[in-house]
């Protein structure tokens, strides 16, 4: 940027900012939204590293598994209970216990979620056998347990999440201000795609 286009900006700035009549109140609108956007991402940075020692501890976890011989039954009801609410619409009306890699799965459901469930958590790594013993429901109605709830994702890839989680966002905003600066220092085509895909991510990563 040219030193007259410096000039000109730091000069608005100054005038809007020193202005004798309102000056002072956007000094305060300006420092009340710094302030906010401080704690919002102190808030932000604090959750996406709980997020990602969660990840890591997930992913040593699954290491050690692999290593030794079968999974401990509070293992595979944490597991079974993580599929709970990618496949089922109202999770805390389903109980599961486990005893020696057998899953048993009580409570009620909606019908048409039923075998997709019991799939999924069969699926589940050290789990050798799903014991339905499920009330299934043709729909809600009359049912206290199934009131309310929310649509499963079904398991789709995270990034094709509607919501991401905080650790996911850290990432993808990370990537995208990487993508920014390569545009910067590349130029040419190259430089507008990352630019163009850095700005996406940026924008995707700041939406909660």
């Amino acid at each position: 940027m040219s030193p007259l286009l410096v000039g000109v900006a730091l000069g608005a700035t100054s005038a809007f900012m020193l202005d004798p009549q309102l000056g002072r109140r956007r000094r305060a609108l300006v420092r009340d939204k710094v302030v906010h956007g401080v704690h919002e991402s102190r808030e932000f940075a604090d959750a996406a590293s709980k997020d990602l020692r969660y990840r890591a501890k997930g992913i040593a976890a699954r290491a050690r598994s692999l290593r030794g011989g079968a999974t401990p039954d509070e293992i595979l009801v944490e597991r079974a209970r993580a599929k709970l609410g990618r496949w089922v619409s109202h999770p805390g009306a389903i109980e599961v216990t486990a005893q020696d890699g057998r899953i048993v799965l009580t409570g009620d459901i909606l019908a048409r979620e039923q075998q997709e469930l019991c799939d999924a958590v069969r699926s589940v790594r050290g789990v050798t056998q799903v014991d339905n013993q499920l009330t299934a429901h043709p729909s809600a109605e009359g049912v206290s347990a199934l009131q309310g709830g929310s649509e499963p994702d079904r398991e789709r890839w995270e990034l094709a999440q509607d919501k991401w989680s905080p650790a996911t966002r850290a990432l993808t905003g990370a990537a995208g201000a990487l993508l920014l600066l390569y545009a910067v220092s590349r130029g040419g085509l190259a430089g507008i795609g990352a630019l163009a895909l850095g700005a996406a991510l940026l924008g995707r990563a700041s939406v909660s």
